[in-house]
């Protein structure tokens, strides 16, 4: 019994270092989020238990087909319900109007990880 505590207490201080260098990006929902994609050509968002890879490739004048939104990688059509995407300044992108759909681990070109929390308004319960 001793060995699985100890097994369990170095389990959880392991798991806990591992993400805390993790940077973590909140937002409210209805919010613009900006999103650090660097010198990367792309940014890459696993959003849902078993939903597929959405990659966003910014726009550089030789790609204007296929830049400019979220693609599904597995079936390569268009994320219909993705915010709106545009490269902002230096690096930036904003996420205009990001709902909880939109939480999910986000990977840039560069190798950078990172995760975004969309959390909704509270709405307190009705009065009696």
């Amino acid at each position: 019994m001793t060995k699985i505590i100890l097994f369990l207490t170095v389990l959880y201080f392991c798991s806990s270092l591992i993400l805390a260098d993790v940077p973590y990006l909140m937002f409210m929902e209805g919010e613009n989020a900006e999103i650090w994609v660097g010198t990367s050509k792309n940014l890459k968002r696993s959003v849902g238990i078993n939903k597929p890879i959405q990659v966003y490739r910014l726009c550089n004048g030789n790609n204007k087909k296929t830049c400019g939104y979220w693609e599904n990688t597995k079936n390569k059509k268009k994320v219909v319900k993705a915010p709106v995407t545009r490269k902002k300044g230096e690096g930036y992108i904003v996420l205009r109007n990001v709902t909880t759909a939109d939480s999910g681990n986000y990977y840039n070109g560069d190798g950078i990880y990172f995760q975004v929390q969309v959390m909704a308004p509270y709405v307190p319960p009705p009065a009696s």
